[in-house]
């Protein structure tokens, strides 16, 4: 599989917005189901090891930001972010308290 890299000259405006919005669309939608996927949600579902995941996932996050050595904001902004898609994905599997 091939990694995306924008062209010389290309800036996050116009098409490009538009092809950067679609590409987030459909790497949500691959992260929720790899979620769904990954943690139990039957009768007998262990809602501490969807949050184990969920914590790996915000690790590898954090990690991820430190290597590429991103600016502060840019690191916060892809944290929340991560927290927040998982955090919708631990509720919508789970949506009764264990």
């Amino acid at each position: 599989m091939g990694q995306s890299k924008p062209r010389e000259g290309q800036r996050p405006d116009g098409a490009t917005a538009i092809d950067l919005e679609a590409r987030v669309v459909v790497l949500e939608i691959v992260s929720m189901t790899a979620l769904a996927l990954a943690m139990d949600t039957s009768e007998n579902a262990d809602v501490e090891h969807a949050r184990g995941i969920s914590n790996l996932v915000l690790e590898a996050v954090h990690q991820r930001c430190h290597e590429m050595n991103m600016p502060e904001d840019a690191r916060l902004t892809a944290c929340t972010y991560a927290d927040e898609l998982l955090s919708t994905a631990l509720l919508s599997l789970y949506p009764q308290e264990h």
